[in-house]
């Protein structure tokens, strides 16, 4: 056959000439085509008429590396189980979770399968659009974004659940339920956190007055600095703005709780998922917890690395407060009953009440009960000059 497609025009001229008198040889010749094409339209032309010698597609009956239907089918049953559970079901994601699958499609076909199938509707105007400049920490610890945002109990009650983000990790580090979001609630989540994953040398907030007042002024006192978005600028505290949606879409999926310790034990669940079994495209389709495990870590300007810190939170008797089984901090009577929050890094001890410092001290280890006022020794009558 021609390497050309051959026109209508030279094929309704092969099917009526008359063949007896005509050198078939030199008239394919003349015309490019093989004889083997012109005996054979021919023949089809007299099986099935002019309907017969139109050009045919040369495109593979079968094509050898098509997608199967039973790939596109297990595409589109992961499609509706991720959509179903409220997580992310674009096709990294897909192509994540079907990785153990045979002949695996790449992400371009299963949205080219998702789009066929009309799971996907494209639309440009949707299309992301990219900063020339990403910022993002470069240890883990080195900041954590922070910020609450609202939702709604089974019976419309509103309360609050105040996020918080490693930035260079993406690590969930606390998804805490709150009937408000008070700078005292605040710097518990950080502390509960603290006492696992260490503290952060800094946090990113908006300019919320629990944030930018008690929060800010509590942690300093830890050697925690603050920084703060500018006002009507979400972007700044990108990364835990954009969480939100995504912990809103699964927590729409899940039965409504009714009480803050049911939706604490959603948020639990989440949370796990975020962190050990969610890839996460901000940090090339890894799990936050390893990257986190793995990176090097930063810290408080003002102490060392890797010091545990414990938590303990206690009532005030008699003007004093357990700080651990060994040492009793005395802080003043007239904070009998309050609720106190013990924080102890190695022998730094710092008590607050309502998210206020009342002492900071280091712990004397050779005596259980820590003063306020230690006495000191007479000093010497003559002393000897410095020399």
């Amino acid at each position: 056959m021609a390497r050309e497609e051959v026109p209508m025009t030279i094929r309704r001229t092969i099917v009526e000439l008359d063949t007896t008198e005509l050198n078939v040889t030199q008239f394919c010749a003349q015309h490019g085509i093989s004889t083997w094409f012109f005996w054979d339209i021919r023949r089809r032309y007299a099986a099935g008429g002019l309907a017969a010698i139109e050009p045919r597609s040369r495109a593979p009956h079968r094509v050898a590396n098509k997608t199967s239907i039973e790939i596109e089918d297990a595409v589109v049953a992961k499609r509706k189980e991720l959509a179903d559970a409220g997580l992310d079901a674009g096709p990294a994601s897909i192509a994540f979770y079907l990785r153990r699958v045979r002949c695996v499609p790449s992400e371009a076909t299963i949205w080219r399968i998702l789009t066929a199938r009309g799971f996907i509707v494209a639309d440009p105007s949707k299309r992301p659009k990219r900063s020339g400049r990403r910022f993002t920490a470069e240890r883990a610890n080195e900041r954590w974004g922070l910020d609450d945002t609202g939702w709604e109990l089974a019976d419309a009650t509103e309360v609050k659940i105040l996020n918080v983000i490693d930035d260079h990790s993406r690590l969930l580090v606390a998804s805490t339920a709150l009937e408000r979001c008070t700078g005292t609630a605040a710097l518990d989540v950080l502390c509960e956190a603290a006492a696992t994953l260490g503290w952060p040398e800094r946090f990113l907030s908006d300019n919320a007055k629990a944030f930018r007042h008690t929060l800010a002024t509590a942690v300093a006192e830890l050697g925690v600095a603050a920084g703060h978005s500018r006002p009507y600028h979400p972007q700044t505290n990108g990364k835990v703005e954009r969480f939100h949606q995504t912990l809103k879409q699964w927590l729409a999926k899940q039965p409504p709780a009714h009480t803050l310790e049911e939706l604490q034990i959603q948020l639990d669940i989440f949370r796990y998922l975020y962190n050990h079994q969610r890839p996460h495209r901000g940090v090339n389709r890894n799990f936050p917890a390893q990257v986190w495990e793995h990176a090097p870590k930063s810290g408080p300007a003002t102490g060392l690395l890797h010091v545990p810190t414990k938590i303990r939170r206690t009532t005030v008797h008699n003007g004093q407060v357990s700080a651990s089984r060994s040492y009793l901090i005395s802080i003043g009577s007239k904070h009998d009953g309050s609720e106190a929050l013990v924080i102890l890094t190695g022998l730094a001890c710092h008590v607050f009440i309502d998210g206020q410092l009342i002492r900071h001290l280091t712990i004397n280890p050779k005596q259980r009960s820590q003063p306020r006022n230690v006495k000191r020794g007479p000093a010497p009558k003559n002393p000897e000059p410095l020399p």
